[in-house]
């Protein structure tokens, strides 16, 4: 069995925030209920400290929702971990002595800092945060939902 070639389609709220320039018809993807998603108890405070950013920084858009929960997450460790080891790997340096007459080896924490710009950017393009993923996006925020019976009775 063959996967899916290309690139992968835009969802359709990101499509109608960018707009419709080819004016091709428009196939409405199932909407997830509206809300920010709820961070997790169990996560660490540097994984915290980066979903707060992310929730403070995007959040407005619209984009994000309940059902991203895991997936916002996992892109929060992610990047904790890619610091980490990326900081880890400055210390030490690119070169570390080998088990074997202590020659020198390329430092293990080079794949761990790949892996995790990997992740980081997959779950980055994913959610909608890297700048081609946001193009059209810019100065678009989710606007409060109107209250018929609150404009009613403000008169």
């Amino acid at each position: 069995m063959m996967g899916r070639r290309g690139p992968a389609p835009t969802p359709t709220k990101l499509l109608l925030l960018r707009g419709n320039p080819g004016r091709r018809p428009v196939k409405a993807s199932p909407e997830p209920a509206v809300g920010l998603p709820v961070q997790p108890a169990d996560m660490s405070d540097a994984s915290r400290a980066v979903w707060d950013r992310v929730i403070r920084d995007f959040g407005a858009t619209g984009v994000l929702t309940g059902v991203d929960t895991d997936a916002l997450r996992i892109y929060c460790e992610a990047v904790v971990r890619y610091v980490n080891a990326a900081v880890r790997l400055e210390k030490s340096g690119p070169l570390i002595k080998g088990a074997r007459l202590g020659e020198p080896v390329k430092n293990p924490l080079h794949q761990i800092v790949r892996d995790n710009a990997d992740l980081v950017r997959a779950f980055a393009r994913e959610l909608g945060f890297t700048p081609a993923a946001r193009s059209g996006l810019a100065n678009v925020a989710r606007k409060p939902e109107a209250d018929p019976l609150a404009d009613w009775m403000a008169g």
